[in-house]
This record gives C-alpha cells, structure tokens and sequence, in this order.
C-alpha cells in the first residue's frame, strides 16, 4: 500500500484522491474541511500561507500537484502554481519518493493556426497563464526531484456545460476556416492520472511529459453542430464572437497511447451522447 498527497482536490484531484484510496493511503490537500473516509484523509492548509508552515505525511510514495488557482491574473497563477508548488517542495521529505506530478495546461502552446502540436513542440506562449503554467513545469522538472508533467486540453463531463449551454442557445462558428479544438472527458482526466500513478510505483518508466487529449481533434463548427443535433430544439443560430479568441492546434496523444493507455471517451460524441443522454435527451 503506497503514501500518495493530493495537493487540490477539487473535481480532478479529489475523483483521483477516491480512486487511488481504494487501493493506497491517500492525503488530499485543499483549503475547506472535509470528512475522512478509509483510507482517504484530509488535510485542510493553505499552500500559500506563510504564518502556518505545511506539515505533511512522512515517507510518501507520490505527489500529485493539481491546484486550480482561484485567482485569474498573473499574479495570482504565480502563487498558485509555482510558488505554491515551491513550498510544497520544501515541506516535503522526499527521500521516498517515487513521482511529482503537476497537472499542467495546453495553454502553454502558442501554435494557434491548426498545427499540431505534442511534447516535442515549442512552447512560446503569449498570455500570463501559458507562461505560467510553463514556468511552473520548468520548476518541478529543474527541481532534482523525479517530475512528470501533464497537460490536459479542454475539460468536460458532468456538471461542464458550458458548450452544450451554447449550442442550446444557437452560438455558431462558421466551418471556414476551421477552428481546431481539443477536449478530454473529466473521467478519463481521472484515468489517467491513475494510470500513470499505478505505473510509477511500480518502479516502471516514464517521461517527464505527457499530453492529455482524446483521439479525436474537431472543429468548433461540427462539436456545435453536432450537440444541436442532438438537442434537437435550439435557438436560432447567432454569431459566436468569442471563437475567434480561442486556441485553434490540435493535439496528439501518441505517447500516452503508446504507454498503454485506452480511453474511455476516445471523442467528443462518445463523452457529450452520455451526458446530454443523463440529461434526458434521447
């Protein structure tokens, strides 16, 4: 039975905190209380509390750093992800240890003109939570402790609506030119942090960095249309100004497919059927 820490346990960290439970003793880290259940214990901390130092578990086995910063600015990401990660560090004893994880993003991809992109491609990104996000990936992987990245592209599932909340309300982005999208079902975020868990305490190899994404790339304009078809009854379709502000890549998934690991939403119509199916959408 391995020690694992959890450090965020919103939706991604704490279906991952109850997962690996099952099987490990499992700390989970986030600000607001929480119930022990099992193996499953919660540490209630601020990682960027200096009046409090952190006191962590003993001769852990992994490091899973899944925070979400609660602030949007540049300073905010900052603290969250790199110096929050810097005092986790150094709480740490670390002579046990097999893995850090630190979930990162695919805003660190400047490419924006459909290329494709993986762990290989250049990363020169513009906006403060690209560069953040890329500075906190450069601490963990300069930092001598034995580091995996991964970075997951859009999340949905439950509880993410927000594009079917679109396609409900007639949001259209034209076909031409295409505007690429990538996305990864929440579960099979959870998925694969596991898999990858797993793999690492038992000794077995991994890089230092993995792309997180389903099989299937798809354009704005046929996930939209898709979803409408689906729902059948939408508002009258209108311009979808704010797509001209997204990312447009597509990202490949060949490395963590070559480790083994199968996706349970290999595309958007397999996660969104399910969801808009549990919603009551035949």
């Amino acid at each position: 039975m391995a020690r694992v820490l959890i450090v965020g346990a919103g939706d991604i960290g704490g279906g991952l905190a109850t997962a690996l439970a099952e099987h490990h003793e499992v700390w989970a880290l986030r600000r607001g209380a929480a119930q022990d259940s099992g193996n499953l214990r919660w540490i209630q901390a601020d990682i960027l509390d200096e009046e409090v130092p952190l006191q962590l578990p003993a001769e852990l086995d992994l490091v899973i750093y899944s925070i979400a910063s609660p602030v949007f600015s540049r300073d905010g990401y900052h603290d969250y992800y790199v110096n929050g990660m810097k005092n986790v560090m150094a709480a740490l004893s670390t002579s046990s240890l097999k893995r850090f994880f630190f979930i990162s993003s695919t805003s660190v991809y400047h490419q924006m003109h459909g290329e494709w992109v993986d762990e290989t491609s250049v990363t020169e990104p513009a906006a403060f939570a690209g560069k953040e996000h890329l500075l906190a990936e450069q601490t963990l992987l300069e930092s001598g402790l034995p580091g995996t990245v991964v970075r997951f592209t859009g999340i949905y599932g439950p509880g993410r609506n927000r594009l079917i909340e679109q396609a409900r309300h007639g949001s259209h982005c034209d076909p031409e030119p295409p505007l690429w999208t990538n996305r990864i079902h929440r579960d099979d975020c959870i998925g694969v942090l596991q898999f990858l868990c797993e793999r690492a305490l038992r000794g077995e190899a991994l890089d230092d960095l993995y792309l997180a994404t389903d099989d299937e790339p798809a354009t704005l304009f046929d996930v939209l249309e898709w979803i409408k078809d689906r729902l059948d009854d939408v508002d009258p379709d209108h311009d979808m100004p704010e797509a001209t502000r997204r990312a447009n890549r597509r990202c490949r998934n060949d490395r963590l497919k070559a480790l083994g690991y199968q996706f349970k939403y290999p595309g958007f119509r397999d996660g969104y059927d399910e969801i808009l199916t549990e919603l009551g959408y035949s």
